[in-house]
């Protein structure tokens, strides 16, 4: 049976989903910007799938605020949540009197804090949580490109969790449930932080981060401080759609450098499907937020309440955050892996304060 689907967010990742549902005879309805929803209107999604077949979808509807789109278009199924994660807290107020003619949410959003946010605002049944596993690109003319079909996650054990999966499974989404929620939004989370604040700091792709020695150990050491964490909260290393996250954290814990240079390679390039890192590409647009706030920034703060020290997620996390303010010079790092290995060695004892919590 087709959903009454309304998507939060018209970004490459609610374009991805909401379209492919919408091509397969669903009924989306997108709430959108002010100054976005016209143009999603009038040009439709573009959508070119992984064999290379190109669709221009156009039967969905598009409105600015949720109101109008359930008195004309409701009600609704499921809502998903497509936005970035720095505009949660203004959508939700935004919300705020809609809060009963809410359908329940499936949160596609990277990180680990959302759910957080929705289940205060909804209640905890009403939040399904959800991790993309497939990589996706914004190119020309809006086109969004599937680079590497993975699948998506969806959190089993919800009413809807069943007949979400059937649906988005028949649109060509790969649609895989996954009983561990937390476990899988940690992996993802996991697989996110991959050559991602490195490479927009240093201004190097992912191949060269794993070729350049100082880079290549701070990623790990990167990497090895999230699973000490997950670790310290109880939080299982679990296979999301396409990703081996168990046989990556084993390769973490017991791999030496010459076993596990590969296995992280092949990760990343699994994950990004060829395209660079989503820190990297916000860098360099000149967009002055940045979800390392997010990724980094949840590993700092949850190592914070158990007092682990996790210097290069804190370096990474600071460093990024004044580049993207404009606080700190793109050239300052640029190629100087070196540079930052001496900033997390002068943070190597410290464990983050509370207090520094965003």
């Amino acid at each position: 049976m087709p959903m009454k689907v309304v998507c939060f967010g018209g970004g490459a990742i609610g374009a991805y989903i909401g379209g492919s549902l919408a091509l397969a005879g669903n009924e989306v309805t997108f709430v959108e910007r002010p100054d976005s929803a016209p143009v999603l209107s009038a040009n439709g999604i573009r959508l070119e799938t992984r064999d290379g077949t190109r669709h221009h979808v156009m039967n969905f509807r598009v409105f600015d605020n949720f109101t109008s789109a359930r008195q004309a278009a409701g009600p609704f199924h499921l809502a998903l949540l497509a936005v970035k994660s720095f505009d949660t807290d203004a959508l939700l107020t935004s919300l705020e009197p809609e809060r009963t003619a809410l359908p329940p949410f499936l949160s596609l959003q990277n990180g680990v804090e959302n759910e957080v946010k929705l289940e205060a605002f909804l209640g905890r049944e009403r939040v399904i949580p959800a991790s993309v596993c497939t990589a996706i690109s914004r190119g020309e003319q809006g086109l969004v490109k599937v680079e590497k079909l993975r699948g998506i996650g969806i959190a089993d054990g919800f009413p809807l969790s069943a007949e979400i999966a059937d649906v988005f499974s028949k649109a060509g989404l790969k649609a895989e449930l996954i009983a561990n929620a937390t476990g899988m939004k940690w992996s993802k989370m996991l697989s996110n932080l991959m050559a991602n604040a490195s490479s927009a700091i240093l201004n190097m792709t992912p191949a060269e981060i794993f070729s350049d020695p100082t880079a290549y150990r701070l990623e790990v050491s990167q990497l090895r401080e999230t699973l000490l964490v997950m670790r310290a909260y109880q939080i299982p290393p679990t296979d999301i759609p396409g990703i081996p996250i168990r046989l990556l954290c084993t390769a973490l814990r017991y791999f030496p450098d010459w076993l596990m240079k590969p296995v992280l390679k092949k990760s990343v390039g699994s994950g990004r499907g060829g395209k660079m890192p989503s820190f990297y590409i916000d860098l360099h647009a000149g967009k002055k937020q940045s979800e390392v706030e997010y990724l980094n920034g949840a590993v700092v703060r949850y190592a914070a309440k158990k007092g682990i020290p996790v210097p290069v997620n804190c370096v990474f996390l600071e460093t990024l955050r004044a580049m993207a303010a404009g606080d700190i010079p793109w050239v300052q790092f640029d190629h100087r892996s070196d540079k930052l290995a001496r900033l997390v060695s002068s943070r190597q004892t410290a464990v983050p304060s509370q207090e520094s919590e965003i």
